[in-house]
This record gives structure tokens, C-alpha cells and sequence, in this order.
């Protein structure tokens, strides 16, 4: 039984809205989960440790030598801005495709 053109794409508008509201609930609620922990007990749970006793201050401070590495800029937020929006440019265009293919084969099979 074939189902209308008009059921199709309200049942295709359906599913996107549905995994679209299943993907952004489980990451917000694995993403609250995650940001859940605090540091004020330590890494491993408990309380942070405290050494008594005596405390050795070196007597002349340590010489600081200039620095002469260079290295390369930093991994920035802008960084990342560009590799998802290539992304999303790829997810748009794949999507296209994959539009003008379908519109291409009902138009053939009409």
C-alpha cells in the first residue's frame, strides 16, 4: 500500500523534529550530568590532604632564564568556529544532494 506524497513528507517532517528533540535532551541532560562535579573534596572524593610539619625555603631564588622557544599560536575557540562551520557547510550540501536526487527520481517515476 503506498502511502500519499503529503503523508510522506508530514511523517519525514516528524521524524526529523522527533530525533531532533531526542538528540538535544540527551545532551543536555548528559552535559548537566558531566558539569555536576565539583572540585572542593579533591580528584578522587574526600577531603584534600595536609602535610604538618616543617617547611625548607631555599635560601636564594632560582634564576629565570629567558625564554627562547617559540611555539606555534594556540588551539582557540575560533578554531573550533571554523572546523563546525565547515561541518554544517558539508551537512547542508550533502543535504542538497540528496534533495535534488530524490526530487530527480519521483519526477522520473511520474
Amino acid at each position: 500500500m503506498a502511502v500519499p506524497v503529503s503523508d510522506s513528507r508530514i511523517l519525514r517532517t516528524l521524524r526529523l523534529v522527533a530525533a531532533g528533540l531526542v538528540a538535544l535532551v540527551s545532551v543536555t541532560l548528559l552535559a548537566s550530568a558531566a558539569s555536576a562535579q565539583t572540585n572542593e573534596t579533591g580528584p578522587y572524593g574526600g577531603t584534600v590532604p595536609t602535610v604538618q610539619g616543617t617547611s625548607t625555603v631555599p635560601e636564594t631564588q632560582p634564576t629565570v632564564l629567558p625564554r627562547t622557544e617559540t611555539r606555534g599560536l594556540a588551539f582557540t575557540g575560533g578554531d573550533v568556529l571554523g572546523l563546525v562551520a565547515i561541518g554544517g557547510g558539508a551537512v547542508v550540501v550533502g543535504s542538497a544532494l540528496v534533495l535534488a536526487a530524490r526530487r530527480r527520481r519521483s519526477l522520473e517515476l511520474a
